[in-house]
């Protein structure tokens, strides 16, 4: 008896499997360089584009019903270094009406984000010579954890909204729960949404919420409590973008972004009040197409002190050589970091890339010259420019990286 359960539940596993469709894929992008220099000495360097490691190997896993109403996503990541991590995503999802999918877990959902991507981007990211990156220049996605719902109520509509729902988290010391006071959580709840009028234009809308202010307590001359310290309104950011669709071969956006801020030891240094946003390509032709971005910030003030606002720019030249090759430039320019007024020595950064790829059929190789002013970082920590011997960041830093990718 115990023979026929088990043959049985095989069975119907096999014929759950039969009814759904598991696909696997991966996406893959490592750059070595066999030379460069951080401004004082010659290296060698590897990494990802984004830096933390070089990602050699990784597995993404999507499963999904036969009728579309259920599923999950998930990934594996190996670096070279052997660590072996989790992937972008881990969710399950279910769709009990057409225009209604919920999910739970943690997700890369883009589905908002409004990019621009081009040249250094995908070589080593000249990581100190913009502020707002190309993924997400216009507006951020969605990386977070909880329950999320998607809703597409008519055509061309699109809403998205979560609320970040802990669950326990393994720690040294066993296992930790995740539950949190519920106005905690819906402080931190972000929704959006995009409607395209096709040919014409697209707009987006998201409110992200950041979490519970406060105010400091106040005190008299004495030292006595006369307000005492109590919450204050929630943090948030509200971001919203608009693309030209109008134009045949042009892409053309722009996004604003405000972050409301309330938290009374915020630092003039990091803290970002506004951001505008704009981004553009052209395929002039077949063979050619041509990039440009630009993004203004503004600063809180804090103790007296406020930080200058800056601004990026950059553009980017994408052309088709034919026999499977590429060739591609950019620029990118970010302006002084000051205070108040005063700015610091060399602490403006350009920098440029200019290489060359050669495609197979499922990915290429390239290389490519780049170089960054003022001890600039590439990749966030792959090739860490070099100070003078006075201190000052005035080094110039570059690499010639050879990158491999692929995907499946």
């Amino acid at each position: 008896m115990k023979k026929l359960i088990a043959v049985s539940a095989v069975a119907a596993l096999a014929a759950t499997a039969l009814s759904a469709e598991i696909t696997f894929g991966a996406w893959l992008r490592c750059l070595a360089a066999p030379v460069a220099s951080d401004g004082k000495d010659t290296v060698t360097a590897a990494g990802n584009s984004w830096g933390y490691g070089a990602r050699s190997a990784r597995l993404n896993v999507n499963a999904k019903s036969e009728d579309g109403t259920a599923g999950f996503s998930m990934g594996i990541y190996n670096d070279v270094s052997m660590s072996l991590s989790a992937g972008d995503e881990a969710n399950l999802w279910i769709k009990p009406l057409d225009i209604v999918k919920v999910s739970y877990g943690k997700y890369d959902n883009n589905t908002l984000r409004g990019d621009l991507c081009y040249g250094s981007w995908n070589w080593l990211r000249p990581t100190s010579s913009w502020i707002a990156e190309d993924e997400g220049l216009l507006m951020s996605g969605n990386g977070d954890k909880g329950l999320m719902a998607e809703i597409t109520p008519v055509e061309n509509l699109y809403v998205q909204a979560l609320v970040p729902i802990n669950a326990p988290v393994e720690t040294k010391a066993g296992w930790v729960s995740g539950q949190t006071k519920a106005d905690a959580t819906y402080k931190k709840v972000r929704g959006g949404f995009a409607y395209t009028v096709p040919g014409t234009a697209k707009v987006k809308f998201q409110y992200i919420g950041k979490g519970e202010g406060s105010v400091d307590e106040v005190k008299d001359a004495e030292g006595n409590v006369t307000t005492p310290k109590k919450d204050g309104n929630s943090n948030c950011t509200i971001e919203a973008e608009v693309d030209v669709l109008a134009v045949e071969n042009l892409f053309l956006g722009v996004g604003f972004a405000y972050n409301n801020i309330k938290d009374a030891d915020k630092s003039a240094t990091t803290d970002q009040q506004m951001k505008i946003a704009l981004g553009a390509t052209y395929q002039v032709n077949e063979d050619l197409k041509v990039s440009a971005s630009g993004a203004f910030f503004t600063y809180y003030k804090t103790n007296d002190v406020k930080t200058d606002s800056r601004f990026q720019a950059g553009a980017g030249v994408d052309y088709n050589l034919g026999d499977g090759l590429a060739a591609n430039a950019d620029f990118r320019y970010l302006s002084k970091y000051g205070l108040d007024g005063t700015k610091a020595d060399n602490t403006d950064h350009i920098a440029f890339s200019a290489g060359i790829q050669k495609g197979v059929s499922n990915g290429y190789i390239g290389v490519a010259f780049q170089g960054q002013t003022n001890s600039g970082t590439f990749a966030n920590n792959v090739i860490t420019g070099a100070k003078s011997d006075e201190g000052k960041a005035d080094k110039f830093v570059w690499a010639i990286p050879v990158a491999l990718s692929v995907w499946f």
